[in-house]
């Protein structure tokens, strides 16, 4: 064989190898550890700040993110979510999809939840989104999550 038919088998056989690496890589992995907090007042950052506390799996800095109308609600119904319960958080990963301002004082934030899961032929990984609509209302405190429904599965 001629030196050009070694450069083009060499280049094709890297080709494969990094395809390899970035099939075998599990996307989520981490996302904890990656995400920081934001800690802006907008209705986008107390979604992100939300989530991340979700990640990290802080039940407390996670609940005041709620409005009080949600947190008293949950309170009385005892039906916080118990974050054990998600035992893989790393596994997801969050997008702001988009932020509708509706006045000075409500706001509803759209958010994709991309879910990975490994598995399947030659262990390739399986990826499914939930999106969700949340409405946020501002509190004297500043922006606050006033759905009742939990965006972290």
């Amino acid at each position: 064989m001629d030196r050009f038919s070694w450069i083009v088998i060499g280049v094709v056989g890297l080709l494969l190898l990094a395809a390899v690496g970035v099939a075998t890589l599990r996307p989520g992995a981490g996302a904890a550890a990656q995400e920081v907090y934001l800690e802006q007042d907008t209705p986008d950052g107390v979604v992100h700040d939300a989530f991340v506390a979700f990640l990290r799996k802080d039940v407390q800095r996670m609940k005041g993110y709620f409005s009080q109308r949600v947190q008293e609600s949950f309170e009385k119904e005892q039906r916080w979510p118990n974050i054990d319960y998600y035992p893989e958080t790393g596994s997801r990963r969050m997008r702001i999809e988009s932020v509708e301002m509706q006045g000075e004082d409500r706001a509803t934030v759209t958010v994709g939840i991309d879910n990975y899961a490994p598995g399947g032929l030659f262990a390739s990984s399986n990826v499914w989104t939930n999106r969700q609509t949340l409405l946020l209302v501002k509190e004297d405190t500043g922006w606050k999550i006033d759905s009742e429904n939990f965006y972290f599965y």
